[in-house]
């Protein structure tokens, strides 16, 4: 059944005047009638009648037209549906996301975005930054927000989407708690509460390798996997740390919040996706963030 037969048909069905739909669709009267007789043919039945009154539908004429419009409209909607998802502005996304983009960088990007494709879809999950690429690599994750840097993955391509400075989290009644500037320095001999190795290996030995230039080997007395993990630890007096500016935006317990004097390297959050993943919705929502993310 043919959908151009279908589209003549209900033309006369709604003029019910041959010449009339042949000139609204283009069409010479002749096609236009072999049309709606091929369409009768295959159906068996006869869905018009003309006589010297005019052109009428036939009963089954009747019942055909209504479901033979709704089937239209939604081979239409399906045809539009194709089109956005080739697009790019259909589809769903899976995002992960360690708790320091989760603060900003993920909600205002996501809602930045469905302005443009309201029909994009999202599930987000916290990830610490190990389990986001392995799950990038095992295809269960499109989209990676995660803590740099990290070990090189052949699969996996990355683009730096934030810097920030690090800070100093000290315990409120610590003795350099007045100061508003440190030198790294200051704080040798001090017990230190750190992001655990195994969950961001290289964020881990970014900051080691910082205090180490700095002469300050750690004595670390408590690991965590989350960021608010080791405010609460400072708080709580077990240690110091060194952590991400954007994490002090949040902070509602007691610690003081120090900038650091030393010229540092700062801390870098990345985009990650699988180079095989060609979804079109996902690679626009890729691009997207880069530009919004680096301007």
């Amino acid at each position: 059944m043919e959908i151009r037969h279908i589209r003549s048909f209900l033309s006369v069905a709604e003029t019910l005047h041959f010449g009339r739909s042949a000139r609204l669709i283009n069409l010479s009267q002749p096609a236009l009638s072999l049309q709606v007789k091929a369409l009768e043919d295959e159906l068996g039945i006869q869905l018009l009648s003309r006589n010297r009154q005019g052109t009428v539908l036939t009963e089954a004429g009747q019942a055909f037209r209504e479901d033979a419009a709704i089937a239209l409209e939604r081979l239409e909607f399906a045809k539009r549906k194709a089109q956005w998802a080739s697009a790019g502005k259909l589809g769903h996304i899976r995002i992960g996301f360690i708790s320091t983009a989760g603060f900003e960088i993920v909600p205002n990007l996501m809602r930045r975005f469905r302005k443009s494709y309201p029909d994009v879809e999202f599930s987000i999950r916290n990830i610490l930054t190990g389990t986001q690429l392995e799950m990038i690599d095992d295809g269960l994750l499109d989209v990676g927000f995660l803590r740099l840097p990290i070990e090189n993955r052949k699969g996996i391509e990355v683009t730096t989407v934030h810097r920030e400075p690090f800070v100093a989290i000290l315990p409120s009644w610590h003795s350099l708690s007045a100061m508003k500037e440190i030198r790294l320095r200051e704080l040798k001999g001090n017990p230190f509460v750190m992001y655990a190795r195994e969950y961001a290996p290289g964020f881990h030995d970014l900051l080691t390798g910082i205090l180490s230039n700095a002469g300050v080997v750690p004595k670390v007395v408590q690991t965590a996997g989350e960021m608010p993990t080791l405010i609460s630890l400072v708080d709580a007096g077990v240690g110091v740390s060194i952590v991400p500016a954007s994490v002090a935006k949040k902070i509602v317990s007691k610690v003081v919040v120090c900038s650091i004097a030393d010229r540092l390297p700062e801390s870098e959050i990345g985009l990650a996706l699988a180079r095989l993943n060609t979804a079109a919705v996902v690679r626009r929502f890729c691009e997207f963030a880069r530009t919004s993310l680096n301007h």
